[in-house]
């Protein structure tokens, strides 16, 4: 049977990703499940080794320290690299990216996966993701593409802190008015970045090729490369989880995380619509 490589990374939160460890035994194919962890940072005088307490979790946990904090998605990246190497002969049958403020309550959840029958075109499968914070639905993402003038605007309001702290307020206000009830499942153009199922070619491509921001916009860079290649992302609303959302990404400042959404969206722009 296949596998269903799951990587994380760990960033100062060692109790988080030790409990998503703990919560992946539970699933009933937990036997074919790979934890892949990037430890990007560990907290400092903490009174356990990370390593020692994933060894003592009933999984197949793989831990890799790069040299450098790389980023949400390229420490994904360089994680599934690694596992490659030392897995040569791995037959995967997904490659998931997830944050670990994660709730899977269904134990069927990576079953369900499994079992599923997706055309060869899909390359993304969005989750059904439930925000307890804000009360709210966060896929399907977004369903069409942006447009060059609407990103370039985004862009503008996030050159100014204050701009963006404004805009923050509102995009939440926005969603806890528009996002309340569950959609049926249907193709769109992006998935909510804490949980990403890949095809597992396109995962390799990805970790080939780098993400080139460090922090946001992820989902926008898997949504053009899935259109680039002209395959789909699919929301799938039979696969639930909860999202308890920015345990890491909460703990930057308001001017910190509008520089990294602004570069990002930079990034994004140049890449892919010019």
């Amino acid at each position: 049977m296949s596998s269903i490589v799951i990587t994380v990374i760990n960033y100062a939160n060692e109790q988080e990703v030790i409990e998503y460890a703990k919560m992946l035994t539970k699933q009933t194919i937990a036997e074919n499940l790979r934890l892949v962890v990037v430890n990007n940072k560990s907290t400092e005088n903490v009174e356990f080794n990370l390593e020692d307490e994933l060894s003592k979790i009933n999984l197949n946990i793989k831990v890799y320290i790069p040299d450098e904090n790389l980023g949400y998605l390229n420490g994904c990246f360089y994680g599934y690299e690694k596992f490659l190497e030392c897995e040569i002969k791995s037959d995967i049958k997904w490659s998931v990216v997830s944050n670990t403020d994660i709730l899977i309550e269904d134990e069927k959840f990576f079953e369900k996966l499994y079992v599923n029958k997706y055309s060869e075109d899909i390359w993304c499968i969005a989750p059904s993701i439930y925000s307890p914070t804000t009360q709210t639905f966060q896929n399907p993402q977004y369903l069409e593409r942006h447009s060059l003038e609407k990103l370039n605007r985004i862009i503008k309001i996030h050159s100014n802190k204050y701009f963006a702290y404004v805009y923050a307020k509102l995009a939440t206000f926005k969603a806890r008015n528009k996002n309340t009830l569950e959609k049926e499942s249907q193709f769109v153009y992006s998935a909510h970045g804490c949980f990403f199922i890949l095809n597992p070619k396109f995962m390799k491509s990805l970790s080939t090729e780098k993400y080139g921001a460090f922090l946001y916009s992820e989902e926008a860079f898997i949504a053009e490369s899935i259109r680039k290649h002209n395959k789909k992302c699919f929301y799938d609303n039979c696969l639930k989880l909860i999202h308890f959302e920015n345990s890491v990404t909460g703990l930057l400042g308001v001017e910190k995380r509008a520089k990294y959404i602004k570069e990002s969206l930079q990034y994004i722009v140049n890449e892919f619509y010019r």
